[in-house]
Parts: C-alpha cells; sequence; structure tokens
C-alpha cells in the first residue's frame, strides 16, 4: 500500500491535503509521514487509514493538523509580502534620496547630450556610412536600443518630472524672497 491509496480516505476528511497525498512520491511521503506524527500513529499508509477509520478522534486530529498548516502556510505568505514591501519602500526612499541629492548635477544633461550625438552618429552611420553592407543588422541593432535611451532621456526633459523640479526650484526662490529677515543686533 502506498499514500496515494488512501487519499480518498484522508479526503474526506481533510480534503485539502488528499491531493498532496496523490502527487509526487517525495512529497506524498513528507505529508504522510506528517499526518502519521499528528495522529500518533507509525509511519505507514496502513496504520493512518486504521487510525481514520476505527478513532473518531483521529479524525479530529487530522483536521486539527490541517487547519494548522494552512494557518502556517499563510502566516508565511504574510511574512514574504512584509519583506516584499519593506524592500520596497527602501528602494522608494533610496531613489527619493538620489533624486534629492542630485538634483541641480550637471549629469543628466550631459548624458542627453551624449546620447542624441551618439545617436545621430549612429543614424549618420546607417544612412550614408562607407561600410555599410557588412555591419547594417549591428547599426540597425544599436540604433534601435540608443533610441530607448534617447527617448528616456528626452522625457526627462519635456516631462512633468523636470517640471515639477523647475517648479520646486521657484517655489523655492519665492520662499526665500518672503521670509522676513531677522533683526539685526545693532539695532
Amino acid at each position: 500500500m502506498d499514500w496515494k491509496s488512501i487519499s480518498g480516505t484522508v479526503g474526506t476528511i481533510a480534503g485539502a491535503v488528499a491531493p498532496l497525498l496523490g502527487g509526487p512520491v517525495g512529497l506524498a511521503v513528507s505529508i504522510g509521514s506528517q499526518i502519521a506524527g499528528a495522529l500518533g500513529t507509525d509511519n505507514t499508509p496502513e496504520a493512518v487509514e486504521a487510525a481514520l477509520r476505527k478513532d473518531p478522534n483521529a479524525a479530529l486530529k487530522l483536521q486539527e493538523w490541517a487547519m494548522q498548516e494552512r494557518e502556517q502556510i499563510r502566516q508565511g505568505n504574510i511574512e514574504l509580502q512584509r519583506i516584499a514591501l519593506d524592500e520596497y519602500k527602501a528602494d522608494l526612499l533610496d531613489r527619493q534620496n538620489a533624486r534629492h541629492e542630485h538634483k541641480d548635477h550637471w549629469m543628466p544633461a550631459t548624458l542627453t547630450l551624449v546620447l542624441l550625438a551618439l545617436f545621430a552618429a549612429v543614424l549618420w552611420a546607417l544612412f550614408y556610412g562607407p561600410v555599410i553592407d557588412g555591419n547594417r543588422d549591428l547599426i540597425v541593432y544599436l540604433v534601435g536600443n540608443l533610441f530607448t535611451l534617447v527617448a528616456g532621456a528626452v522625457t526627462y526633459w519635456v516631462s512633468s518630472t523636470k517640471e515639477s523640479s523647475d517648479k520646486d526650484k521657484v517655489m523655492g526662490l519665492l520662499k526665500q524672497r518672503t521670509e522676513p529677515t531677522p533683526p539685526s543686533k545693532g539695532a
């Protein structure tokens, strides 16, 4: 007798457990031994089946074990979701900090200009380059990849992100002008 043969008996008591007994051998043996441990029987399908047929308390023990297993799985999923949320929050905080620290840096403008120049050079090579026949596929591949980078760089300068950054600068300057100056100590 194997664990699959008692899946029907177990299924009448704990339906969610029965498919596990009919699954891969390693999983079925593992679940079967856990059930045997919960019922306090020998680690054999025969002993588990005999306990479930003869002892009414065995069915109750099996249901309690199944509920505990489901709860452990649920708690594990909740913990995994909490960890993922904490990692996401840390990533957002890191990005926010990086944007704040480098908001007036010269590098975004320089990268945009370099990308535009590189894109123009590759396009020129595509249409007017002297050795185009042997490298045409490579140049087309480069144009496709560079276009994505150029689009992202240009979007930075013309999107709401840049407008928001500029607005924040202006608001900061206005706030500095409207704040009252502290009276001097000599007055």
